[in-house]
């Protein structure tokens, strides 16, 4: 049975194998219990400090609470917020699925790809804490934890949500909970979908995109913005030219979406292809080459290989954290796409060129420190095939982060 209060059973069953492996004194009875007392006692009185520690990752500032207490405390109001409020982030495969078969319609249509501008520091915090003291009538602990954690934030000038926190996640969802009602309800949408701060809408043929724009702002929550910039509204007629040619292409959710012209002998049916988004083919290409960097850094050529199968295999890890065994690499994370698909040729034809490149900053180095029988073993391993053929290699969590380590900003 579930139980939402922060007592010393409830708040013991969010310790994780890592929190041990991290703190091997949890092993220790007494020290156990001594810091889910101490867990208990900051969720009763609120938190005297929170040691939100910054890291940058890709460019972005992301937090972690460095006392395992305050944390223990944190993901429990986490859960007990996911619960009383049904809050849950959308699948971005099945939303990539669905966006996919919309389009395929033949019908003219629009679609709506809205990107909400710096979505965790614009939160209200003030507008928030009113949010949940409506919502959350019935759950005052989580309410005392959740104001004392805003109150930290504020201590730390940090704004809005902190990211990186798994907290912020469903604080984050739950703050547009009514921004997705509305937008179901009033836009005569024939799709809506929201996966964190991208937002997409497929909607009847529109004759002022700039108004929807408007519309959907003002029905944001207090502080959020729209990114103008990256907000792009397709419109697609019923124009009936070549199948081959492409109307629109547009990206969302790492993936590209390329939507054909109806043609005249399928004029109720457009011809949709998924590939890998520009942006994350040239984000695989830098760890390609932060790869061989690291390579020439450390002279290891066990881990060049292990990076190699990371970007071009599939891979399985326990996940600490959720306990359980995970699956990840390209094959899962575009899944939707074909194995012959464009992006991952030209992956292929990236890292052949590196690898078998003699001259030039990295490839001038790389010829002396390669050798033909390790050039050949690395070209055994192909964006193409590994997807085509599901290859997978297990990791175990740790090997899997100190193989990463070298484009853990990228």
């Amino acid at each position: 049975m579930y139980d939402p209060t922060f007592g010393n059973a409830a708040l013991s069953r969010h310790l994780n194998k890592s929190d041990f492996l991290k703190q091997p004194a949890l092993k220790s009875e007494a020290h156990k219990e001594a810091l889910v007392n101490q867990a208990v006692t900051t969720a009763r009185n609120g938190f005297s400090s929170l040691p939100l520690t910054p890291n940058n990752l890709a460019g972005r500032t992301i937090y972690q609470v460095n006392d395992l207490a305050s944390d223990l405390v944190l993901r429990k109001a986490a859960q007990n917020i996911r619960r009383i409020t049904a809050s849950k982030q959308g699948s971005r495969i099945e939303i990539a699925r669905r966006l996919k078969l919309l389009c395929e319609e033949g019908l003219p249509f629009t679609v709506a790809k809205m990107d909400i501008k710096n979505f965790y520091p614009s939160v209200d915090q003030d507008f928030l804490s009113s949010q949940l003291s409506k919502r959350l009538m019935t759950a005052p602990s989580t309410r005392t934890v959740v104001r004392s954690l805003i109150e930290q934030c504020k201590l730390n000038s940090v704004n809005g949500l902190p990211p990186g926190l798994a907290i912020s996640a469903e604080l984050s969802e739950f703050y547009l909970q009514d921004f997705d009602q509305r937008m179901r309800e009033q836009l005569n949408a024939h799709y809506f979908a929201r996966y964190v701060d991208d937002i997409v809408l497929i909607l009847p043929e529109l004759k002022n995109p700039n108004l929807l724009k408007v519309q959907i702002e003002e029905a944001l929550p207090l502080g959020l913005k729209l990114n103008f910039s990256k907000s792009k509204v397709y419109v697609f007629g019923n124009t009936k030219k070549k199948p081959t040619s492409v109307e629109h292409s547009f990206d969302y959710l790492g993936f590209k979406f390329n939507v054909f012209e109806t043609g005249k002998d399928r004029p109720f049916v457009r011809r949709v292809e998924l590939d890998i988004a520009s942006s994350k083919v040239k984000k695989n290409k830098t760890r390609i080459v932060k790869s061989l960097l690291q390579y020439l850094a450390d002279g290891s050529f066990e881990d060049l290989i292990g990076r190699v199968r990371i970007l071009t295999c599939g891979y399985q890890f326990f996940d600490e954290r959720q306990q359980k065994k995970r699956s990840a690499g390209l094959q899962h994370t575009y899944s939707l796409i074909n194995s012959n698909a464009p992006a991952l040729v030209e992956l292929d034809k990236f890292f052949s060129g590196m690898v078998l490149c003699r001259s030039g900053t990295i490839g001038g180095r790389l010829a002396l420190a390669l050798t033909n029988r390790q050039r050949k073993e690395l070209l055994k391993y192909s964006f193409v095939s590994g997807f085509a053929n599901r290859v997978h290699f297990r990791f175990s969590a740790d090997r899997l982060a100190d193989l990463m380590e070298c484009w853990k900003y990228v």
